[in-house]
């Protein structure tokens, strides 16, 4: 059946359940406007209805400004738009119905952006790591190798510093977390019926004392805040004022895996731009979503669809969205009562990593008890990693966290399917030049190899060349430049190809020379150092800031002094010592040793 299918298709058609097209018998639209505009001047201009008018001020934080407006007459959005013409007005919409309209775009200046010291309720943070007892056995194999995201302490660190924003609408299981507060939008309270939330903020960062034990996340020092929206259906506004109410609080990082799919709508598609653009104090705030499980297919067909809808919200190009993996690494598939082999999430070419969504531990137990996480979990573990990934480098832009993600995933498993799984269920069979799938993304996120690129640059380019085991020993070690500068060079490497080809050169000549130290003879001497300076000189031609400049001007000045020839002679041997005895270092298991010689040079 699918030979001839090629290798990027699978049967991509979902279900869409549509809004009704009715009008609404009354009025609840969202007025979006340039400036704050007073209740009053609302009252007044919507006098014309006929029938009482309710207005309530969701958010008035630049650049936005919503206004919701309720009455029992009915009126259409644009009827509304007319009547309030004179009250600088971007957008009225819905505020119960999905439309796929974008907004009119956002006007964002320096300084709209989110600092949490501005915010009246501040959000404290952890500002040193803790020790924490944890294991990668039993149900924890998703902080582990082999399908895991590959965390080591020793570089990936634990998060502290960091914020981490989780949505959701359910509050049971909260008294065994440590949550800096929890935020009502939409709602007065939240039903406390399952734990969903709980988890998410668990298995991202961990719970308190449970039997004895911490369970640990995968960011264990993270502070987290708690977004309670409604439950679906109520309103499509609530998500995209959580999202911005987080930005603009000071979240890192923010997380939402219940179901909001129905809920696009010019609201969203601000929330999201003002994550993008403002939050972070300006270098963006990722959002994380989870593909979801909608298995529903049309009426002519005999397989599940399985297929992310380009109209919902974890389609958006802004959205991280993350796809559940199995042990072992592949995509989650699990066998029913029946024996059969099924997927666990949806595919589509918005899917961007995959993350573990197998049998993981379950956080509020003594014992090591397994639970399905789906791409929920998946989704927040996946939020952990960045948290670890931005504590490691603070840094980073959006873009530029993108960069190192995509640099560092590891490629999913392809391993045998049951012979009881449905073919067209596991498609599609391949990936995209780019390395895509529309059932795993770019790749699974390994944190340990995105942290070290993340926060030094010699580590950055070994890890491009396959050397993880070599920059988590170089990370270790005491380098011969300042953290803030490393992180900077970090930055600068993302986003410029011909500089990172620069260092590799550096790097791959270190590599043959330390294979056979008998070539260094057939160099000049002073070559490599000269290759350095011009690495450094094109460096600070790139606008660094003033403590990294002059950092960067000494170390320039040290290399171009031609009485230091005796030092350049010392630096060239040392970096040979960091890749000596490589060539014997193919098999992982003679790997240790060497690294642990490494950080004894």
């Amino acid at each position: 059946m699918t030979s001839s299918r090629a290798a990027w298709d699978f049967p991509y058609q979902p279900t869409r359940k549509d809004s009704p097209a009715a009008q609404d018998a009354s009025l609840d639209v969202v007025v979006a406007t340039n400036a704050e505009v007073d209740a009053a001047a609302f009252a007044k201009a919507l006098e014309g209805l006929g029938a009482p008018v309710s207005v309530e001020t969701l958010i008035a934080r630049a650049p936005l400004y919503w206004t919701r407006v309720r009455s029992s007459a009915p009126a259409t959005p644009n009827e509304i738009a007319a009547q309030l013409s004179n009250l600088h007005v971007r957008y009225v919409a819905s505020a119960q119905r999905e439309t796929m309209l974008a907004a009119p775009a956002l006007t964002v200046s320096a300084t709209q952006r989110a600092r949490p010291s501005s915010n009246g309720d501040p959000w404290t943070v952890r500002a040193g790591a803790r020790s924490h007892s944890e294991s990668t056995t039993g149900g924890r194999w998703f902080l582990g190798d082999g399908g895991g995201v590959v965390v080591d302490r020793r570089v990936c660190g634990t998060g502290a510093g960091t914020r981490l924003a989780v949505i959701d609408n359910e509050t049971a299981d909260l008294e065994h977390l440590e949550l800096d507060g929890v935020v009502y939008v939409g709602v007065e309270s939240a039903p406390a019926t399952t734990g969903h939330a709980a988890l998410m903020v668990a298995w991202s960062t961990g719970a308190a004392p449970v039997g004895g034990a911490r369970f640990v996340g995968v960011a264990p020092d993270a502070s987290v805040r708690l977004y309670c929206i409604p439950k679906p259906g109520v309103d499509v506004v609530s998500l995209p004022l959580a999202i911005a109410k987080a930005v603009f609080d000071g979240a890192d990082v923010v997380v939402c895996a219940t179901y909001v799919e129905g809920t696009v709508s010019p609201m969203l598609d601000d929330a999201l731009d003002v994550a993008t653009h403002l939050g972070r104090r300006g270098r963006g705030t990722p959002v994380v979503l989870p593909t979801g499980r909608e298995a529903a297919s049309p009426g002519d067909s005999i397989h599940a669809s399985l297929s992310l809808d380009l109209g919902d919200p974890a389609s958006d190009a802004r959205i991280h969205c993350i796809a559940p993996g199995g042990r072992g690494g592949g995509w989650f598939l699990w066998r029913n009562a029946r024996g059969k082999v099924r997927p666990f999430a949806n595919r589509g070419p918005a899917v961007r990593w995959m993350t573990p969504g197998d049998d993981i531990s379950y956080p509020f137990s003594s014992r090591d008890r397994l639970f399905h996480s789906e791409s929920s979990g998946a989704s927040a573990i996946a939020a952990g990693v960045i948290l670890l990934v931005l504590g490691c480098n603070p840094g980073l832009h959006l873009h530029e966290l993108h960069a190192v993600l995509e640099r560092t995933v590891d490629a999913p498993s392809d391993a045998a399917v049951d012979s009881l799984v449905d073919p067209a269920d596991i498609l599609p069979r391949g990936y995209d030049r780019d390395g895509h799938s529309a059932k795993s993304g770019y790749g699974r996120l390994n944190a340990t190899r995105a942290c070290v690129a993340a926060r030094d640059p010699i580590a950055l380019e070994l890890v491009a060349m396959g050397h993880d085991d070599l920059a988590v020993a170089w990370c270790r070690r005491r380098r011969p430049y300042s953290k803030r500068a490393g992180r900077w060079v970090v930055r600068r490497l993302l986003t410029r190809p011909d500089l990172a080809h620069g260092v590799r050169i550096l790097l791959r000549h270190v590599r043959l020379v330390a294979a056979a130290p008998s070539r260094a003879a057939g160099h000049a001497r002073g070559a490599s150092v000269r290759e350095l300076a011009i690495v450094l000189r094109a460096l600070l031609r790139t606008s660094p800031p003033a403590v990294v400049h002059d950092e960067l001007s000494h170390l320039l000045d040290h290399l171009t002094d031609a009485a230091s020839a005796e030092a350049h002679a010392a630096m060239e041997h040392a970096a040979h010592a960091l890749f000596r005895d490589l060539d014997r270092t193919a098999s992982s298991a003679t790997r240790e040793p060497i690294l642990n010689a490494t950080l004894r040079s």
